[in-house]
């Protein structure tokens, strides 16, 4: 007996990977067994040639939105793909340009075991993937779905991405592949990486050739609103442990268009005193539609000095950077509360003065956490001739309704103050300005002297107007005043 399995694209089996000798082995029963013995295992073998040395891994890579519209909504793509007689695809690692985030507060996040199981609901739906599995020019595409999840592997969120592998009358179940979502703590930016991709389903080797994931739920990813020249960067492996790293160009158009008008307030409270020193409040509010902020700087007036003795208490980078509830209590210095619409709720939390080895000053690191996001806003600080400045040069491009800094008085106060001497501790009374420089990621500016609002002075009286007497005609011709 002789069997014969046609060739070409479209054959049922496929060459081995990788060259040299490969093995074919048999079982061959009688009718006769088990009395005739043992049964027969005859084998053969052929030898692979054709490989290169060292097999190629260098898979084609493309990511970026359909409608590159600066603030605007739009479905994000990513497509990798490998030829024949490369390496198996493995995994991918990529990381989005800053600004590129995705609206959180719109989508359910899927839970365990659901998102292990691959059985997460549409609530939770964010995009589709197609996937080209097998040899030759006709391979095999499968279509599947993408779900977002709660936190996965140590990551704030997770993707879900569920495959069904049902080729003809074969149904083999659906395969599902996981991937942790990260953060950028300073830019905001999203890092995916995904779990291994699987190599064989029941047995069946599935030589992965293309993968296109499509993020397109509609009004969840939307674009940064700096238009620079920017990438989606990533690294993708194989089965047979190479790495190679690739990368997209990205960029956005209209940032220029985009309005920039920020609102920007200040207050301190009147009252201080040597041993609690001076409060500020800032109140910054952007409006929707707007280019995001990028940079904010301010010189603080001469009567709101830093506190010598509280610059003094600075927690080391080294303990900040382990953990910031182990700081000095002295470097904790107040709170911050942003509003976004990308969250739900708020993020929120406290304000340190962090020292690194050489600078002459500590900087200011506000840390935000909200919904497993944590996000640290960093201002360098200056003083010179008695004037603090502070300026925070790279603020995430990320949409922000309000950010509140509050910085109280106390014993660790941040700031001091400066009075007349008739002031008898109080600021009322006193003209406070500060400067202040807003950029906007489009590059656009808005420069103002901020006045700083004194809270909790007496309302001063105002002095009645003086009434000129009326006169009116009496008998006699005589004016007799009212």
């Amino acid at each position: 007996m002789k069997i014969v399995l046609t060739g070409g694209q479209r054959a049922a089996l496929a060459n081995p990977q990788s060259c040299g000798v490969a093995a074919t082995s048999s079982d061959l029963r009688p009718w006769s067994a088990p009395k005739s013995g043992p049964d027969a295992t005859p084998g053969s073998s052929f030898v692979v040639t054709g490989c290169a040395s060292p097999q190629l891994f260098g898979p084609a890579f493309s990511a970026g939105t359909v409608t590159p519209s600066a603030g605007g909504f739009s479905p994000f793509t990513l497509t990798l793909a490998r030829q024949d007689g490369e390496q198996d695809l493995a995994g991918l690692t990529v990381t989005t340009p800053p600004g590129l985030l995705g609206l959180l507060k719109s989508v359910q996040r899927c839970p365990e075991p659901q998102a292990a199981q691959g059985t997460c609901g549409a609530d939770s739906l964010i995009g589709h993937v197609q996937v080209a599995v097998g040899s030759g020019s006709e391979p095999l595409w499968v279509s599947g779905q993408v779900f977002l999840t709660g936190p996965y592997k140590g990551a704030p969120f997770g993707l879900s991405v569920v495959v069904p592998a049902v080729a003809g009358p074969f149904d083999l179940g659906n395969v599902v592949v996981r991937a942790a979502i990260g953060v950028d703590t300073r830019t905001a930016q999203i890092t995916v990486a995904s779990d291994p991709l699987p190599q064989l389903v029941d047995g069946v080797p599935l030589r992965v050739k293309t993968v296109n994931v499509s993020i397109d739920r509609q009004g969840f990813i939307f674009n940064p609103t700096n238009c620079s020249q920017q990438q989606v960067t990533g690294t993708l492996t194989s089965a047979q442990g190479a790495a190679v790293a690739v990368s997209s160009q990205f960029a956005v158009a209209g940032c220029a268009g985009l309005p920039f008008k920020p609102s920007f307030k200040v207050s301190t409270q009147a009252k201080t005193s040597k041993r609690n020193g001076a409060s500020l409040d800032v109140s910054v509010t952007s409006g929707q539609g707007q280019a995001n902020i990028g940079k904010v700087a301010v010189s603080l007036p001469k009567q709101l000095p830093s506190r010598l003795t509280t610059i003094q208490q600075a927690c080391p980078q080294a303990t900040f950077a382990v953990n910031p509830a182990s700081c000095p209590a002295g470097s904790d210095i107040g709170t911050a509360t942003a509003h976004t619409p990308v969250l739900a709720n708020p993020a929120a939390g406290p304000a340190y003065l962090v020292s690194h080895g050489g600078a002459a000053f500590p900087d200011l690191v506000v840390i935000l956490q909200g919904e497993g996001v944590t996000l640290e806003l960093v201002g360098s600080i200056d003083i010179k001739k008695g004037v603090t400045s502070s300026a925070f040069n790279s603020v995430p491009d990320a949409p922000i309704s309000t950010f509140e800094l509050r910085l109280p008085e106390g014993p660790h106060s941040g700031l001091a103050a400066v009075l007349p001497s008739k002031a008898k501790g109080s600021l009322c009374g006193t003209s406070l300005t500060m400067p202040t420089t807003i950029t906007g990621q489009n590059g656009a500016q808005v420069k103002q002297g901020t006045k700083i609002a004194v809270m909790g002075c007496a309302k001063t009286k105002k002095k009645p107007k003086h009434r000129k007497p009326k006169h009116r005609k009496v008998r006699g011709g005589k004016k007799q005043r009212k």
